[in-house]
């Protein structure tokens, strides 16, 4: 192995050129972008590299951050990507040399073609002929709600009764979890529970041979715990799956087919291709201002256009006055997802116009960034960082103020909110001065947990203590319980408190215990009764010729100390097991 001792000045002036930035909040984020997760990396030749222009018109970029590719480069994607095998997403997130962003599949290019704008490259100087994958269209994500989006939806006049409905939906789905393995074995899978130990597939296999997994205390118990976190997400988050929604990678229309305030969206299912057709919500998280969820047109596209091929992604209008992506809290298309809903439901009676502000420019030094200056930057990042506050705030006074996220504070706490977003790479922080007081006390939906008592009596006066007192302080709270709380919460009358008040999740657990003790008690243990299962299925078959080198794999793969007690172990060469 070739020892060599590497600086971080080589190690950055090997990534690429970042002598012309002059901004040390910048530099620090260009210099990030080169250690962001990849998932793969695929090599293409220096010629199939192409330098488009950005769609540019009134002083945006309708383009900005997303690029094309022909079909023998992603063909190449999916043979060299493992996470694209047998799914052939035709959307990626990729990071080549000092560019970034999303590439989306043109048909029309012939040969090897990967096109880049001017909006995709953040620096240059990089020799690496890899194009990494940062992401992929593999499959819709859920599209879940949050305290934002329904406090938003709430002001713009959609009633209660669909929020309550959906989160009722929820919780009956979470309570049917454990009433069979299968259903089990289905929730594990959906929420990714313990893919590594393929939990999901151990359930089901359980059950086809007979057993039901609830007789294992631990696997049990994993259940009611995961099932129970899940719940208090709906609780204390409001993280409500909406079944009419998706969430999405954002592209930009390369073929001018689709007019101002027109999308084309389309997602592959099990049973195929689906395409949205009719008015849809869509939105970008985080959204604080009313103007952050529209309502756009989604139309079919002919066979014979490019965006046909396309899927599992939402594909923006290049025209109009604004690009709509910037509307939905100033996303961009680098790698923005967005959430689209076509639950008639939830569609808004009134639409509130966009927020539109001024984009900031980052601190100049006028000179080369240096290390010193970058660790400046994140001293003050840390000493000024504003954004949990600004939110927790703008959320109290939205359900306190009668027109909500539409009153003037809450308006202004948006454009604030945003401003604390592009802390990070501006380097201009949120004066914590600028923020108004906070009130006394906080809806009861914000409590941190169930011990909290709720004063029915409280009003919403404003504090009289200075801003920069502390506003997350409810770990301090519970710490302290058996004291009077810092913080007082009231019911709050909006769709959030009675959200919040619909679940209560003492009565929810002891019945999800109580559907879990349904298995009668067996004489021998769950693992003991299958080896004797596997045993006798596998009584022909032979194994115990590797041992040996089973023993010898356990023991190098795993540290002493790490070493669990000896236990029978399934130790089978080939079987085909019904």
């Amino acid at each position: 192995m070739d020892r060599t001792l590497l600086h971080a000045r080589a190690v950055i002036e090997e990534l690429g050129d970042f002598g012309h930035i002059r901004s040390p909040a910048k530099c620090a984020a260009r210099i990030g972008q080169a250690f962001s997760q990849t998932l793969s990396a695929i090599t293409i030749s220096g010629d199939a590299i192409m330098r488009i222009p950005d769609v540019e018109r009134n002083g945006r970029t309708f383009s900005d951050g997303c690029g094309t590719c022909s079909p023998d480069v992603l063909a190449q994607v999916w043979e060299g990507y493992r996470g694209a095998r047998g799914l052939k997403p035709t959307i990626l997130q990729i990071r080549f040399q000092g560019a970034k962003g999303v590439i989306s599949l043109d048909s029309r290019l012939q040969g090897e073609k990967l096109c880049l704008r001017r909006s995709m490259i953040k620096f240059e100087g990089s020799t690496d002929t890899n194009v990494e994958i940062c992401g992929a269209s593999n499959k819709p994500l859920p599209m879940y709600l949050n305290r934002q989006v329904i406090k938003i939806l709430e002001d713009l006049k959609v009633p209660n009764e669909p929020f309550l409905r959906l989160q009722a939906a929820a919780v009956e789905e979470l309570r049917q979890t454990t009433v069979s393995p299968l259903n089990a074995s289905t929730f594990f899978h959906r929420n990714r529970i313990g893919t590594a130990a393929r939990l999901s597939f151990l359930i089901k296999k359980l059950f086809y041979w007979g057993f039901d997994f609830i007789e294992d205390h631990f696997l049990r118990d994993t259940l009611e715990t995961a099932v129970l976190v899940q719940v208090r997400e709906i609780k204390y988050r409001s993280r409500i799956l909406v079944g009419k929604g998706w969430t999405l990678y954002g592209i930009m229309d390369e073929t001018g087919i689709l007019k101002e305030n027109q999308i084309y969206c389309a997602a592959h299912l099990d049973h195929g291709i689906q395409v949205l057709t009719g008015n849809v919500v869509i939105t970008r998280c985080p959204a604080l201002h009313p103007g952050d969820i529209q309502v756009v047109e989604a139309i079919k596209v002919p066979e014979d256009n490019p965006l046909y091929y396309l899927h599992n992604v939402v594909v923006f209008s290049s025209y109009g006055d604004r690009d709509l992506p910037s509307k939905l809290s100033g996303g961009d298309l680098d790698g923005d997802l967005y959430n689209v809903i076509w639950d008639p439901d939830l569609y808004p009676k009134q639409i509130s116009p966009p927020a539109d502000y001024p984009i900031p420019e980052p601190i100049n030094i006028g000179r080369p960034v240096e290390r010193g200056d970058m660790t400046k930057h994140f001293v003050t990042f840390m000493e000024n960082d504003t954004l949990g506050m600004i939110a927790t705030l703008h959320q109290i006074l939205a359900d306190q103020a009668p027109t909500g996220t539409l009153d003037p504070t809450c308006i202004k706490l948006a454009g604030l909110h945003s401003s604390a977003v592009d802390f990070s790479k501006t380097g201009i922080p949120v004066s914590r001065m600028e923020l108004p007081k906070y009130p006394k006390a906080r809806p009861d939906f914000q409590a941190p947990g169930p011990r909290v008592v709720i004063d029915k009596c409280v009003g919403f006066e404003a504090s009289e203590d200075p801003i920069d007192t502390p506003i997350e302080t409810d770990e301090m709270d519970e710490a302290n319980s058996f004291g009077p709380p810092r913080i007082r919460y009231y019911p709050s009358n909006k769709v959030l408190g009675k959200l919040y008040r619909a679940i209560d999740e003492h009565k929810f657990f002891a019945q999800i215990q109580k559907q879990s003790s349904r298995v009668e008690k067996q004489d021998h243990s769950l693992i003991e009764r299958v080896w004797q299962y596997v045993s006798k299925k596998a009584a022909l078959i032979e194994w115990t010729h590797y041992t040996d080198f089973a023993k010898t794999v356990k023991e190098k793969s795993a540290p002493s100390s790490l070493r669990p007690p000896s236990f029978p172990r399934i130790q089978i060469h080939s079987a085909n097991i019904n």
